[in-house]
């Protein structure tokens, strides 16, 4: 249990979390002190617990733990408190599926960034400064669908909303999932070149979890992100160093969705760089592909916006801005 304690506390002071930031009702930080400290043996319950205080997943501290030729043991990707870890940052989940209901997320997310400020105000922590910038963030995202406007590209130009995440990132010295996720969250609201460069350490760091079940996906999704967020942003040349990478993962590991996606955001930028012709032919490609996987909807969803992508001009392209984080 010593050994653990140390592990628990260089994760700990790494994120640069205090004792008491991470102590609660169930943990108090005497007691963290002296676990870290091999002082004391912890039960597996409180054990996790502190995991989850210290936004870390059972995988992910064994594999600081024990290093990176450590046997795989759990199953379901190895994630305990992944759903937990999120919640905590970002709160649930956003639902548009209609006006109506993003009307409705649109009043939620106005209580939950007051919550959040009251919050911040009280105990200006790390988490709580996170928590309240992101309902901000996700406030103008909604915000920005409703009224058909490109909030990445206008809004969030100065990087007001994004400031505390972009100092702690730059700060971190060893990125876990958490400022992965926590640069996901808020790699739209920063500044191009803030958020480009610290892209690169995204996908730097995203290396060490290759031997993780669901290392793929996370690395999927980071490019993903950053191609969605660069054609929005017209920066096609960048598009066109960017699209041979995710070709590159497709290769080291096949998956049939992410090929679709591939294929989508390659035709997209084919249309929005004057290759009509060879634009609709994959386009046309991707439709059958999703068609022949029965992945129906996302042969509807390719087929009506490269539609749309045909017929009218980039500032159109937002209106399909998609975001991943699983």
């Amino acid at each position: 249990m010593a050994e653990l304690g140390a592990t628990v506390r260089q994760i700990r002071q790494n994120k640069g979390l205090t004792l008491a930031e991470v102590a609660d009702e169930q943990v108090t930080a005497s007691f963290l002190s002296k676990f870290e400290r091999g002082v004391t043996d912890i039960s597996t319950d409180r054990f996790l617990h502190v995991l989850d205080r210290i936004f870390t997943t059972p995988e992910e501290f064994f594999y600081v733990h024990l290093g990176p030729t450590a046997t795989k043991t759990w199953g379901q990707d190895g994630y305990y408190n992944r759903n937990t870890m999120f919640h905590r940052l970002f709160g649930q989940g956003l639902h548009l599926t209609s006006k109506a209901e993003g009307q409705q997320t649109l009043a939620d997310l106005t209580v939950r960034e007051q919550n959040g400020f009251t919050r911040y105000q009280r105990a200006p922590t790390l988490i709580n400064t996170l928590y309240w910038r992101a309902q901000q963030v996700m406030k103008q995202e909604v915000t920005s669908v409703l009224h058909d406007e490109p909030f990445f590209i206008k809004k969030h130009s100065t990087g007001e909303y994004s400031r505390e995440a972009m100092h702690y990132l730059y700060n971190v010295n060893d990125w876990g999932e958490f400022e992965l996720y926590v640069f996901v969250i808020f790699a739209a609201a920063m500044r191009p070149d803030d958020e480009r460069r610290l892209y690169q350490v995204a996908l730097k760091r995203s290396q060490k979890y290759s031997s993780f079940p669901a290392a793929p996906k996370l690395r999927f999704h980071l490019v993903f992100n950053q191609l969605f967020l660069e054609m929005n942003r017209q920066a096609y040349a960048v598009v066109a160093e960017e699209l041979p990478q995710y070709a590159a993962l497709l290769t080291a590991d096949p998956d049939a969705e992410q090929e679709i996606w591939y294929r989508f955001i390659r035709a997209w930028w084919l249309y929005r760089t004057d290759h009509q012709v060879e634009a609709a032919a994959i386009g046309d490609s991707t439709v059958k592909l999703a068609t022949t996987v029965r992945m129906t909807k996302m042969a509807q969803f390719v087929q009506s916006e490269l539609a749309v992508v045909a017929t009218h001009g980039p500032e159109h392209d937002f209106s399909f801005f998609q975001q991943v984080m699983e």
